[in-house]
């Protein structure tokens, strides 16, 4: 009987570590860190926007990905919050532009995130479509906040597949 427990409590110790193993590494950034990592991303995407020659700017940032975060903070910057739900009803009927974050990974202190820029919708007497343009960011944590520096620059926009669900 002594075997048979011991025998069990090792399967669930070995269980807990693998399954620690297979977690996601987005998932241990607390959303005090993401909201630090957004921040400085934001700050620096305010340049890089401006550098940007006959491009747009792009104002609104999709809830998706980070539906936690206060309003305030992205409006600090110059960019306003818009629920996910609410940029699908807009691209029924209009084009819009739009930042999203896709993409969080935590190593040795250092965050890489990938915010994309994206342009989709219906326009006027044509079919619907839908561009995308990657960037990624990398933020580290200081003493001060979270800094964030460019390391791949914004991608031609690409077509997606599948525009409407």
């Amino acid at each position: 009987m002594t075997r048979f427990l011991s025998a069990i409590s090792i399967l669930l110790i070995a269980g807990v570590f693998v399954a620690r193993g297979q977690q996601n590494t987005s998932d241990l950034i607390s959303e005090a860190d993401k909201a630090g990592i957004i921040e400085s991303i934001l700050h620096l995407e305010q340049g890089n926007q401006a550098s940007l020659v006959g491009s747009p700017y792009v104002r609104q940032v999709s809830s998706e990905n980070i539906e936690f975060i206060d309003p305030s903070r992205l409006s600090k910057h110059g960019f306003t919050l818009v629920p996910s739900s609410e940029l699908r009803r807009a691209k029924a009927e209009n084009v819009v532009d739009y930042l999203v974050f896709k993409e969080f990974l935590l190593r040795d202190g250092v965050a890489n995130v990938v915010l994309t820029r994206v342009t989709e919708g219906r326009p006027c007497f044509s079919a619907p479509f839908s561009n995308e343009s990657n960037t990624t960011y990398e933020s580290r944590s200081t003493p001060v906040g979270w800094i964030a520096q460019l390391i791949k620059k914004p991608t031609p926009f690409r077509p997606r597949r599948n525009v409407w669900p």
